[in-house]
């Protein structure tokens, strides 16, 4: 049973490492759910890393000719370390595709014993960062546990995508 279970956690380690760990939603907007047939897609994609470790980001920014309408949500790679009774300012990205030039709304959702301010952002059409402050409480559980961040707008389906916090025990 310990070689199954063994051998069971090595293949799910596996395909983790295969398939990553995106730390940017799923499409939003007005045509972020659609999928479209028969489409030719061409262009370029350019991936371009900052930092290592905790608190480097990774932003992949796709060209492309189709008539793309929609925006993705982009939170930092991993996971933020954050010491019980402390806080760390962050910043969530909003990346707008083809013709989606509309505000988008964000608002975070977050686990017990951490505060994310303010509790909604509206960024606007001409900007792409909010800034925001994670407060993790003094008697917070440690751990790893995530914000969920939705983006709305332009009326089609939301954007989402998880936050990693890492509480630190305060020594």
């Amino acid at each position: 049973m310990r070689s199954v279970l063994t051998g069971f956690l090595t293949f799910s380690l596996a395909i983790a490492l295969v398939a990553g760990c995106s730390r940017e939603s799923n499409k939003g907007g007005p045509t972020g759910g659609e999928k479209k047939t028969g489409t030719t897609t061409s262009g370029t994609t350019t991936t371009d890393t900052h930092g290592t470790g905790t608190g480097s980001t990774t932003t992949t920014t796709t060209t492309n000719n189709n008539d793309r309408n929609d925006f993705t949500v982009k939170v930092p790679n991993g996971n933020t370390n954050i010491t019980q009774g402390e806080q760390k300012e962050m910043t969530v990205t909003v990346s707008r595709h083809g013709k989606f030039d509309q505000e988008v709304n964000l608002s975070f959702e977050p686990p017990a014993g951490i505060t994310v301010e303010p509790k909604t952002v509206k960024v606007a059409k001409d900007q792409s960062d909010a800034h925001l402050t994670v407060k993790v409480a003094p008697d917070a559980m440690p751990g790893t546990t995530n914000v969920k961040v939705t983006g709305t707008g332009g009326g089609g389906p939301a954007a989402k995508v998880d936050m990693g916090i890492d509480v630190k025990k305060k020594s």
